[in-house]
Formats: C-alpha cells, structure tokens, sequence
C-alpha cells in the first residue's frame, strides 16, 4: 500500500509541475502577444499621427502659399492700374513682338466732338519711351459709334478714329492695324473680327500713316494698349478675355449706338447728324448718349 500511496502522490506532483508548465507557457504567450500588439498598434497610430503632422503641415504650407499668391496678385493688379505701367511680355507677347499691356491715362467719359479729332494732341493713349498717343485709348469721340454689326474695317475705308473710341468708351476691344500688315495676318484679323465668341472686338485700319514703335498690330480698350508687331490670335484673344467691358470704361456693357451701323465707316459731316438709310430707324434720345 505504501508504494502505491507513494506512486499516486508522485503522479499528483507531476501533473501539478505540468499544469504549472503550461500556465507559465500560456502566460509568457500572452505577454509575447501584448507585446506584438503593442508594437503593432503603437506603430500605426505614430505612422496615423506622422499622416496627420504632414497633411497638417502640407496645408498650413498651401494656405501660406495662397496667401502669398493672393498678396502678389493683388499687388500686381494694383501696380496694373497705376498710369505708365508696363507690365511683363507674356511668351506669346515676346513671340509675337508685343510690349506688353501699358496703362495710358484714364480718361473720363468723353465729349462728343465732330470728325476729324487730331488724336496726336490728346493725351489719351500709350505714350510710353515717349511713343506718340496713337491709336486713342481714350479720349475724344465721335457721337456714333461704329457699331457692332460691321467689326472689320479695312483700310481703303478709311474708317474714322473718333467712332471706334466710341466703342472703347462701351467696353469694346478695338485691334487697330496699318498698311504694313501682311495680307495673310490682315485675313487672320478679319477671321477673329467674325468670331462669335469675341463678339465685342473691333479691327479697324489705322489709314492715317504707320503705327509708331515700328508696332503694326496695336490691341486697345479703354486706357489699355498692347503694342505688337505682328498678329497673333493667342496675344488678341487673351487681351480680349481680360479687357472687354473692363471696369474702367465708362459704359461697358452698353450695346453700340443705334443707328451706327448705317452710316458709312469713312469720314461722317463735320456737324451734320449720322445719314439713316430708308426704312431705318431713327435714333432715340437715349441712342445720343456717351
């Protein structure tokens, strides 16, 4: 019996020292998955949190990089205004041998004089490097307008300077050109001249001798030229898309002065009112205005 109670006792320690075993293998396991855990978790939210640092900082970065963009856009647009700037060619200004767009002298809303206007005397136009102040920007006009149902007027019309200010005066974009212009860019100008989408611009002949500055293209709104040397629908189109009906000119978005169509593009009476061609009508008070 002794062995016996012995053998029992025995096998009651062993398998107590294997339950033991196992609980300390269990344990250890555990604490190795904490671990693993721990790290695992512990990485992603360092990983989580360097994501966050770096969108945060990349925003803080673009908001100070559009602060930065807004102030030099403002400071631009303010130096634009200032009479005598000149800003920077843009590469499709170089190539084509344009200046760049000047601010001429602001003038106010016009008197209405007879033609001929000597444009020379005023002051309202580009007179950068001492360039005489043609073509107007500005200035003097003509009671009629040249309309907008004709935009292109060659230069054996001789169509009158003093009408196209007119259109200036109502937010139109006028592209003068002279005699030098090759016939080839003289049809570009008259194609853009019949393009809906810059329903607002006007080709008109410069007749009276060349454009200064060996310029023979020169694009014009109110108080705006852009002197260049040759013709380039990218320079006229881009000028347009910022300078029609600009906020400077007097009465933008007026329509053209009824009744302006009718009358003959070449030199209008010295004092007598617009011809009106039968079964026209005739203009209205408010067809007189500026």
């Amino acid at each position: 019996m002794p062995n016996n109670s012995n053998r029992r006792d025995d096998a009651r320690r062993a398998n107590k020292d294997r339950r033991a075993r196992l609980d300390e293998m269990r344990r250890q396991q555990r604490a190795v998955e904490r671990r693993k855990n721990f790290i695992t978790f512990g990485s992603a939210i360092v990983v989580a949190l360097a994501l966050v640092g770096t969108a945060v900082g990349l925003a803080f970065q673009k908001s100070q990089e559009n602060d930065a963009k807004k102030h030099r856009v403002e400071n631009q647009l303010k130096a634009e205004k200032k009479e005598g700037h000149q800003s920077k060619p843009t590469k499709a200004e170089t190539k084509n041998g344009c200046l760049g767009v000047h601010t001429d002298p602001l003038s106010p809303p016009a008197k209405h004089l007879p033609n001929p206007i000597d444009y020379l005397k005023e002051k309202f136009g580009d007179t950068g490097d001492g360039t005489p102040p043609i073509p107007p920007s500005g200035g003097p006009h003509n009671a009629v307008s040249l309309g907008d149902k004709v935009r292109f007027y060659p230069l054996e019309q001789k169509p009158r300077p003093e009408r196209a200010v007119h259109n200036l005066e109502h937010g139109y974009v006028v592209a003068w050109y002279d005699s030098k212009v090759p016939a080839d860019q003289v049809q570009v100008l008259k194609d853009m001249a019949n393009d809906a989408s810059m329903e607002r611009l006007l080709v008109v002949g410069w007749w009276q001798g060349d454009l200064p500055s060996g310029k023979h293209v020169v694009l014009t709104s109110w108080s705006k030229t852009d002197r260049c040397a040759t013709v380039s629908t990218d320079v006229t189109r881009d000028f347009y898309t910022v300078h029609v009906n600009a906020p400077q000119a007097p009465e933008r978005f007026s329509p053209a002065i009824t009744g302006a169509d009718q009358v003959p593009a070449g030199t209008l009476p010295q004092s007598s009112p617009a011809p009106m061609t039968s079964g026209s009508p005739q203009p209205t008070a408010s067809s007189t205005k500026k």
